[in-house]
């Protein structure tokens, strides 16, 4: 399929402080097969040379802009960066078939966006697509923990209309989490392409204080309305995984328990939090039998990787 046959898409990138490695995201949007009609960098308050970098972008291509956020907030995940990805959306010039969320410290295969494309081609139904984010722990790319079956937060690309059908994205941590549910529950599938890889040069909650990036994810899981036994074994399973070992879990456990204490609001949709915690009560058992993870459904006919007759397709 070709680059002009493919889905349109738009990116809105919500940056702060990625001074270090913006300039490789940008040259690895340059370089896509399938350019984005437009590109959207929200500045979020940076203050180590990011807008300079992401303004000299701007002046050289016109389909790329820069605004500011004109947020003053301390960093943070969650409710600032679904506001200023919303301030970017509010700035497209043209409504885009598919719109990106993408972060400012990723590299990607020159193939990403067109395959990502090409699934959206494919699949009428397809409501949330992204491939796989590698992270680097020091020694080796390995896959982020936990991202097999949900797609990425660093590159989430959306239907324009499943985004719209969902109502946006909700201004809390947990975000991308319950917008997969969300749309889901309406008829959209999400699909994770295990076969497309890009690299994220930051691990997850790494810009932050360590104690306050899991207390703000355990606070995430009492908006996404988890299941406590759920949150019980996830929490565990961070004690035994995750460095410092036992405190990752408890300050999970501590931050669903404050927002919980403080009657926090909750995602207020019934049928995407039903469709959560029917989930997790089917990976409890799944557990329970003896395996990790529920099996993640296939994408119909394969992945953009094969054309029908098996073979590799390049994009």
């Amino acid at each position: 399929m070709s680059p002009e046959a493919l889905p349109t898409y738009a990116l809105v990138s919500p940056v702060r402080d990625e001074a270090a490695d913006f300039e490789r995201t940008a040259e690895s949007i340059l370089a896509q097969t399938h350019r984005p009609q437009q590109w959207i960098v929200v500045d979020d308050g940076s203050t180590d040379g990011t807008h300079e970098i992401a303004a000299r972008y701007a002046a050289e291509h016109e389909w790329i802009e820069l605004i500011n956020s004109d947020e003053h907030h301390a960093r943070a995940r969650g409710a600032p960066i679904v506001r200023a990805f919303n301030a970017g959306r509010r700035r497209l010039d043209v409504r885009p078939d598919v719109t990106v969320k993408l972060d400012g410290d990723l590299f990607l295969p020159a193939h990403y966006f067109a395959w990502v494309a090409r699934v959206f081609a494919d699949d009428p139904q397809a409501g949330v697509v992204g491939g796989v984010a590698l992270i680097n722990d020091g020694q080796q790319w390995r896959t982020d923990p936990g991202k097999q079956i949900a797609v990425n937060g660093v590159a989430k690309a959306y239907r324009t209309d499943c985004l719209d059908d969902i109502g946006g994205l909700p201004a809390s941590m947990g975000w991308d989490g319950i917008d997969e549910y969300a749309a889901r529950a309406r008829g959209w599938r999400v699909h994770v392409l295990t076969e497309l890889h890009l690299l994220h040069y930051k691990q997850r909650g790494s810009k932050q204080v360590w104690w306050r990036a899991r207390l703000e994810e355990g606070r995430g899981t009492h908006f996404m309305g988890y299941l406590p036994s759920f949150l019980l074994v996830r929490a565990v399973y961070r004690m035994l995984v995750e460095r410092p070992p036992v405190a990752s879990g408890l300050l999970l456990l501590a931050g669903y328990a404050q927002a919980r204490l403080e009657g926090s609001p909750q995602f207020a949709d019934e049928r995407a939090t039903a469709l959560l915690q029917y989930e997790q009560r089917m990976r409890l058992r799944a557990f329970a039998g003896g395996r990790l993870t529920l099996p993640a459904a296939p994408l119909p006919g394969g992945g953009p990787a094969f054309t029908a007759t098996g073979s590799a397709d390049r994009g």
